[in-house]
């Protein structure tokens, strides 16, 4: 079964800033015989997004045979994008792999910040929202205990000090206690400075199965806190 809400989504997102309104139209309408519908969505903020949604949105709801509707689907999808771009995978990707419902095992508080955003194919902000979350989490600790507002990759290296820790991971008068507070505070940090961050302040796109890896962190992260002292 084709999600064809899921690839319109990441099709255009992946595309917004690489093609135009006019571009998009002059493709669609020389491959389908069909003039396109509405069909707005929430989540979507970029007007060539939007179009190129429709326009997939529309081809799913024609009553063709399902192979001749594959073929049109991926033929709109190729003249789009270069020869070399993974978004020529993106049947393929959503039909093929991933069936697993890995979010069964994922931290119940990742799951409500994330889910939405990463089964609509925004899967870079599924990844910051979950960060955000761990982020939040450690923020009201660090407030509650010491009245100090703190962000980031500062916030956890001050939560998980070894010299004066709010929040105690392991037992700290044993030496691999210490390893094991250093270790996790370099982790939330670094998970702050080189994931969160980079996100937050430029336009990255990122895979499907990198945004699953990043989950999982997340997920791990959060249940260390669950298991922490503060």
């Amino acid at each position: 079964m084709i999600n064809f809400k899921l690839i319109g989504i990441k099709l255009g997102e992946g595309l917004k800033y690489d093609t135009s309104i006019n571009e998009i139209n002059r493709i669609a309408t020389a491959i389908f015989d069909f003039p396109i519908s509405s069909h707005p969505h929430g989540s979507i903020t970029s007007s060539r997004s939007q179009l190129i949604f429709d326009w997939v949105m529309t081809l799913a709801e024609r009553h063709i045979a399902d192979e001749r509707k594959l073929q049109l689907f991926q033929e709109f999808i190729n003249v789009l994008t270069p020869e070399n771009s993974p978004l020529r995978n993106l049947i393929k990707e959503t039909t093929g792999i991933y069936k697993f419902d890995f979010w069964s095992i994922i931290h119940k508080d990742i799951v409500s910040a994330a889910k939405n955003k990463f089964e609509d194919g925004y899967y870079a902000d599924a990844v910051e929202s979950a960060l955000k979350e761990i982020n939040i989490r450690v923020k009201k600790i660090v407030q509650d205990k010491i009245g100090q507002e703190l962000d980031g990759a500062s916030l956890m290296n001050r939560a998980f000090s070894l010299d004066h820790p709010i929040i105690v991971l392991d037992d700290l008068s044993s030496e691999t206690g210490k390893n094991i507070q250093k270790g996790y505070m370099q982790i939330f940090a670094g998970a702050m400075t080189g994931i969160r961050n980079p996100k937050a302040h430029e336009n990255i796109v990122i895979d499907k199965e990198r945004a699953i890896h990043f989950t999982f962190l997340a997920s791990l992260l959060m249940h260390i806190l669950d298991e922490s002292d503060y």
